[in-house]
């Protein structure tokens, strides 16, 4: 899929369930949230696939951010990624020595989400911000490359399904202790940061668990 068809995917569930809102009790706004997720990662680099042997490497994150209402909030996200495979010989520009390549992109955002009901089951979301990258690569017998990218900018687009409503009674005896809602989601992501006019960025598909806490009661 690519990046401008995750967004539209990410509008068309937007519209598809706006009209779903549920009256149950409704629980506490919980700010403070908390996010684990892995998938792949597809980068835009030419010759990915030739180097490491495949045009995709697994890929994990975790992410921390602030809602200040149901529908908006605002985060970081680091995430990392590595892969080795083999290089480019200097002296006659041949595939040769072994090659490692390491990524941690820091992605700053600011999530809204189309949430009508604190127990609505499927919640869309869509989000953008900003990116920048640590990388290190490392070619046997050269040497090894290593620094900051420039400032980029990140796109994503997901879905939330809501596990409370899967047993309350145990989401209700969490809640006690500051836990209001636990999500599984699936997410699609784009973010793009240079170095030397080389993008390292590219598309991550991932699949996560969101933890949603309150500790002021």
């Amino acid at each position: 899929m690519s990046r401008t068809g995750i967004i539209l995917a990410c509008i068309l569930f937007f519209v598809s369930i706006s009209g779903q809102v549920f009256a149950q009790d409704r629980p506490r706004v919980a700010p403070w949230i908390f996010e684990l997720k892995g998938g792949q990662f597809k980068p835009d680099l030419d010759l990915y696939e030739d180097f490491y042997g495949s045009d995709k490497v697994n890929y994990f994150a975790a992410a921390l951010s602030d809602r200040p209402s149901d529908w908006f909030e605002f985060g970081g996200e680091l995430g990392y990624m590595h892969d080795s495979g083999v290089g480019i010989m200097e002296a006659n520009q041949t595939l040769g020595g072994g090659v490692k390549y390491k990524l941690m992109p820091f992605n700053l955002y600011a999530n809204i989400f189309g949430r009508f009901s604190p127990e609505q089951w499927v919640v869309p979301y869509v989000g953008a911000g900003l990116t920048m990258a640590y990388y290190k690569q490392d070619i046997l017998s050269q040497p090894g490359r290593s620094g900051r990218s420039d400032l980029g900018y990140n796109v994503k687009g997901g879905l939330q399904l809501l596990l409370n409503r899967l047993d309350r009674g145990t989401a209700k005896r969490a809640a006690q202790g500051g836990l209001i809602n636990t999500y599984l989601f699936v997410e699609g992501q784009y973010f793009s940061t240079e170095v030397d006019n080389i993008d390292l960025g590219g598309v991550t598909y991932l699949l996560g668990l969101r933890l949603e806490f309150d500790f002021s009661q």
